[in-house]
């Protein structure tokens, strides 16, 4: 039960939609900093990147569970105590993981911080539903939500840049404490905690171990396959065969249950589905991008951590400006399916331009990629939003959108593995082809060590990996391209 009715105070509204806009991005600040500084925090706790993917494999899970679990929570604590339970779990995650020295003490503290994290988006988007349905009320919301998504997100690489150069990676989790105070203040003021306990969204053990079982199977699949299927390939198949039969009587159950933790039969329509796909081809590059773009400017090209921080926050920041655009012209023009068309004609763009780019680039040479990445970035997400939930009673609105969250987390984590197992195959293939032409004869046409070349081998591999990446997302871009032209539900 939210203070946010029209009766209520404009001011006690006002405090409501900033706090939406305060908790929808503190899960997404933090990531965004990981994925930037993932070089960073392997030399400092000695992780390998197989390591530093099984922690958001494991992040992952845990957040798919405990967003499984959003609206039965809800329903027993009230909103006021699950938001600022949620706060203390993710504070006490990030303090464990800024005092980490170990990789196993790390992935526990990024366990905490996703029992608390999975809460804040889902959280801030039903809240959004408790204004009435007119553009100053829910209209106005639904702005402050996204903008400060796209804003917060964008600000993360040059806030973990300025954190890299003059402070430790340590600092990463300690800098969001201020806005995690702000954030439990206004929950205070602004949400109270009356229960709506309802017969839906009944907990079921066994469902549960279902999921259970589904979701962390399937993560350790997506985490080492890649390293070690070929060495027992029938235990691979045998995993996500279990993988795939506990997800799927998860989903059957669900549906057949009338009083059913997630009412499925309710809310699945093909409007929904083709909303949920769009999602996850939008979460899949935003989250493999954001894994490879620091790899290639900073591992691969040299450049220094600030001036990285500033040219990707710089790019990200024309999202708002897209985000924008595409509020007003929809207003006008309401047909999604060509905005659909626009986002993936940008990502198509971005991953062109960026492969043909070479180690002896400014580092603005990558300005305008990265201006299209924005582009797809705002317009793709945005028209998903516009259109998934659009038949969705509001009833149900709660457990469409930890559904869709709940895909979210699991397409940043097999992003993350699926970019790290691409790059290592690729690194390997062009490292071997530039240590051939090694020899004594280069050593002395360029007057430097046998070590020094091999260090340069690397560093060339890494750019040539990134390139092919870049080349991958590109054509990939044209075929959802093609994909949104033939598909008729965003319209």
């Amino acid at each position: 039960m939210l203070y946010a009715a029209p009766f209520n105070p404009p001011i006690i509204r006002q405090l409501l939609r900033i706090n939406i806009g305060l908790m929808v991005c503190i899960e997404f600040i933090m990531n965004a900093m990981l994925s930037f500084s993932s070089s960073y925090l392997c030399g400092g706790l000695g992780m390998t990147l197989h390591t530093y993917s099984l922690t958001t494999a494991v992040y992952a899970g845990t957040a798919i569970l405990m967003i499984a679990q959003h609206h039965w929570l809800v329903s027993h604590l009230g909103y006021r105590r699950f938001i600022r339970c949620a706060l203390v779990f993710f504070t006490v995650g990030s303090l464990i993981c800024a005092n980490a020295d170990a990789a196993s003490l790390f992935i526990f503290g990024r366990v905490i911080q996703a029992i608390g994290g999975s809460a804040f988006f889902t959280a801030a988007r039903v809240h959004v539903n408790f204004f009435a349905p007119t553009p100053a009320g829910r209209g106005l919301a639904i702005r402050y939500m996204a903008y400060s998504l796209v804003g917060g997100s964008a600000m993360a690489a040059f806030l973990a840049a300025l954190i890299l150069e003059h402070y430790s990676w340590r600092a990463l989790f300690l800098i969001q404490l201020p806005q995690i105070a702000a954030v439990w203040w206004l929950t205070g003021k602004t949400t109270s905690n009356v229960r709506k306990l309802r017969p839906s969204g009944k907990l079921h053990p066994a469902n549960m171990f279902c999921l259970v079982a589904g979701v962390f199977v399937l993560q350790y699949i997506v985490e080492n396959a890649p390293y070690d299927y070929f060495s027992d390939e029938s235990l691979f198949c045998g995993l996500l065969l279990l993988a795939i039969i506990g997800l799927g009587l998860f989903v059957w159950f669900e549906h057949q249950r009338h009083y059913s933790l997630l009412s499925f039969r309710h809310f699945f329509s093909s409007r929904y589905l083709a909303g949920l796909m769009i999602y996850v081809l939008c979460y899949l590059v935003i989250a493999s991008t954001n894994y490879l773009i620091p790899i290639f400017l900073q591992k691969g090209l040299s450049f220094p951590v600030l001036n990285c921080g500033a040219l990707l926050t710089t790019t990200s920041l024309c999202s708002l400006i897209f985000a924008w655009l595409h509020l007003k012209v929809s207003a006008k023009y309401s047909n999604q399916k060509h905005y659909l068309l626009f986002a993936f004609a940008c990502l198509s763009i971005f991953g062109l331009l960026s492969s043909h780019l070479s180690s002896g680039i400014r580092l603005w040479d990558m300005a305008i990629p990265l201006i299209f990445l924005s582009g797809f970035a705002a317009v793709g997400q945005g028209t998903a939003a516009f259109n998934t939930f659009r038949e969705t009673d509001s009833r149900l609105f709660s457990q469409a959108y930890q559904t869709k969250n709940m895909l979210r987390e699991l397409m940043n984590s097999t992003a993350v593995s699926l970019t790290n197992v691409f790059l290592q195959t690729r690194e390997a293939e062009h490292y071997t082809r530039l240590a051939e032409n090694v020899n004594e004869r280069t050593v002395a046409h360029y007057s430097v060590s046998i070590s020094q070349l091999y260090n340069l081998a690397t560093q060339q591999s890494v750019v040539m990996s990134c390139l092919d990446a870049f080349w991958g997302i590109g054509v990939a871009g044209g075929l959802f391209f093609i994909f949104s032209w033939w598909q008729k539900k965003i319209v």
